[in-house]
């Protein structure tokens, strides 16, 4: 193996969450390379170092039942969002069929004519949207 695929196992090896062992190929490619040798020593040292340093935070008893809340409310807001979409597209879901329904026309040309002007219309309206919420959070 090349010592840079070597150099990269060894950070992926330190990245997975689970312990596990390295491959033959790699463990004789360190047994004879000095210069990847002292590469693993260095970042399994630093891997120890900063795991040490890095101490998770203590969570007050409050904080799932919190995050439950806000979770929830999240997902309501997301759904109310959403809302608008949701209308638009069962107008205009509604208003094809009646016009498939009514029409002198064939009834496969309005519903193409429908889904069409749906998805034109729905485009529009979400350029319209991100334009006005770009416009709010740009200052």
């Amino acid at each position: 193996m090349e010592c840079r695929n070597v150099q990269e196992a060894i950070l992926d090896s330190l990245e997975a969450a689970a312990p596990g062992g390295t491959l033959p190929e790699i463990d004789a490619h360190l047994a004879g390379c000095s210069a990847c040798s002292a590469f693993a020593a260095r970042q399994s040292a630093l891997d120890i170092r900063l795991g040490s340093m890095l101490t998770p935070p203590e969570l007050s008893p409050e904080f799932r039942k919190m995050l439950r809340k806000r979770i929830r409310r999240d997902a309501v807001q997301l759904w109310a969002d959403s809302l608008p979409d949701k209308l638009h597209l069962l107008s205009c879901g509604l208003a094809t069929v009646i016009c498939a329904a009514v029409m002198p026309f064939p009834a496969a040309a309005v519903l193409g004519a429908g889904a069409a002007a749906t998805l034109t219309t729905y485009l529009v309206l979400t350029a319209v949207r991100n334009l006005i919420e770009s416009g709010d959070t740009g200052g």
